[in-house]
């Protein structure tokens, strides 16, 4: 009986989170929908939902020792040092030289040689909807940052207006910009809550592509806050876009 009152207890509350996410921004409530549709699709692939359970013990164990974490950075980055100087891809991507994953040349397999905080390959859906990278944030543990796709059903100018605010009514909640990510339309958008965070999202003809931080400004200073402002768009410039 116990079991089943903690149980229900801890369902309550995770019910209980779920219903503050969805109400506290209508735009954060589809991107919680379609992670949660990538994840049940991946799911049934054996070896995603495989690399997802090592992915996640991965993170745990660096997340519990310190120690290993250093470990961890040392095998994954190539070279002597896990911290070496990033080029700023603006000038310095030699498109040649970006692996692509193999069947789909969506993901860049070996962005870490273009990017500092990216640590190791990424991992990727068998159909490359989704791929995830371990980002390092300063001295803090690898977090992934996720990259979702969704078929795109309208213009691109029509879904630039669907993600830029509103002329007459913008929100007070976060702020959205249009930049370009190399020939594409994007948006960024930053939230002016504590927690909030950054996302971006890249609008080609067929696809919209969601690039989706774990990190809340509660957790991270103005410095490392703009830091993955810069590095977001430098992750989204090395994407082959469909």
């Amino acid at each position: 009986m116990k079991s089943k009152l903690e149980g229900d207890s801890r369902l309550e509350q995770s019910l209980k989170r779920l219903e503050h996410d969805l109400e506290w921004d209508q735009e954060r409530a589809g991107v919680v929908r379609n992670r949660i549709g990538n994840n049940i699709r991946s799911i049934k692939k054996r070896r995603v939902a495989s690399t997802l359970l090592i992915a996640i013990a991965t993170l745990l164990l660096m997340t519990s020792i310190p120690v290993i974490v250093i470990e961890k950075q040392e095998v994954w980055g190539k070279g002597e040092s896990s911290h070496q100087a990033a080029p700023n891809t603006e000038k310095n991507v030699d498109a040649e030289g970006i692996e692509f994953d193999p069947i789909f040349q969506v993901f860049p397999m070996n962005a870490e040689e273009y990017i500092d905080a990216i640590i190791g390959e990424p991992l990727i859906t068998e159909e490359s909807i989704y791929g995830a990278y371990f980002y390092q944030l300063g001295n803090r543990s690898p977090e992934l940052l996720h990259i979702q796709t969704q078929e795109n059903e309208y213009s691109i100018e029509q879904r630039m207006e669907m993600l830029l605010p509103h002329k007459k009514f913008p929100s007070a909640s976060y702020e959205s910009t249009e930049i370009l990510v190399g020939d594409h339309r994007a948006v960024l958008t930053v939230s002016n809550q504590e927690y909030g965070g950054v996302k971006l999202d890249v609008v080609s003809d067929k696809f919209v592509y969601n690039f989706i931080t774990p990190f809340q400004f509660k957790d991270i200073t103005d410095k490392e806050a703009e830091q993955l402002k810069k590095d977001i768009v430098e992750i989204a410039k090395l994407l082959q876009y469909k």
